[in-house]
């Protein structure tokens, strides 16, 4: 979510804050979290704490995760849809789990081709919801329990 630009440090700031707040001695990598805005020090935390066990296996994989971040995205008109097509062709490879690069880039051609058809584009926007729904549907999830915390953040630090 974080690599994705769904959320920010203005998300998990005061998360991080209740969790110190409610545990003696919380975890180092909530301390660490706490002390960053920096998105990509953000990630590194994040990452170092989730390739350890237990947490190795948990939720989505990464790309997958991204792409349907980028979903929410675009649905909540942050985004257009040729640049979701992109970033998400950008973010998949050749290895990929469900779809390869050129699956967004093709499509991305095909919009640029119907000149960015409005018929064009919620074709391929249910094509892509219907193959990620799941992930989509977990990741607007765990956003929805983000969220009060950007108003929270909002609300102490005035920003």
């Amino acid at each position: 979510m974080l690599d994705a630009g769904l959320i920010s440090y203005k998300h998990y700031m005061t998360w991080v804050d209740e969790i110190i707040m409610s545990n003696d001695e919380p975890d180092l990598w909530i301390l660490e979290l706490a002390a960053t805005k920096n998105t990509q020090a953000a990630i590194k935390i994040i990452t170092t704490y989730l390739n350890t066990e237990p947490f190795e296996s948990v939720g989505q994989s990464y790309k997958v995760s991204f792409i349907a971040c980028l979903w929410v995205k675009y649905k909540r008109r942050e985004i257009s849809w040729a640049t979701f097509l992109f970033e998400s062709g950008n973010e998949v490879d050749a290895n990929s789990e469900r779809v390869d690069c050129e699956y967004f880039y093709g499509m991305h051609h095909d919009l640029e081709d119907s000149k960015y058809s409005e018929v064009t584009e919620n074709k391929q926007s249910a094509e892509v919801f219907k193959l990620f729904r799941s992930d989509i549907e977990e990741s607007v999830s765990i956003y929805d329990e983000f969220a009060p915390y950007y108003s929270k953040f909002r609300d102490v630090y005035g920003t």
